[in-house]
């Protein structure tokens, strides 16, 4: 059997795009998947279907190391990391306000609540501050 897990966990981490990844990933099992269902069509058994289908694709590392050696499948961060340092946190902090809204989306009830608590503290605390202004000029 093939590690595609290992070699899916292999490329993120080397910092190939994952929409390559999952590509190659997908491509290989299936491309296994071919081999073994031909091998059982011209009569071997299943441990012999899945080891010609082994030795028929190749080692997995050198399949990795073949798709390392190409730049072009390297994430936009990996290639640029410089611009990365600079978008990735200006896009987190330009995102920052909008997570309440989808949270809220998701919790509406806890948030009317909490909205409502927020005026009615709102309004004690500014009647406490009206109160205390109008003894002050009072007095």
């Amino acid at each position: 059997m093939l590690d595609l897990d290992g070699l899916r966990k292999e490329l993120i981490r080397c910092g190939i795009a994952p929409r390559h990844v999952r590509r190659t990933v997908s491509e290989l099992s299936d491309h296994y998947d071919d081999l073994v269902e031909e091998a059982l069509h011209d009569g071997a058994s299943r441990i012999e279907a899945h080891a010609h289908a082994s030795r028929k694709i190749g080692e997995i590392a050198d399949i990795g190391a073949a798709v390392r050696a190409r730049p072009e499948l390297r994430s936009w961060a990996y290639r640029f990391p410089r611009v990365a340092a600079v978008v990735y946190p200006l896009t987190f902090v330009a995102l920052l306000p909008a997570a309440p809204v989808f949270l809220g989306y998701a919790y509406g009830g806890y948030v009317i609540r909490w909205v409502a608590c927020l005026m009615l503290s709102a309004i004690v605390t500014a009647t406490m501050f009206l109160v205390l202004q109008l003894a002050i000029t009072l007095t």
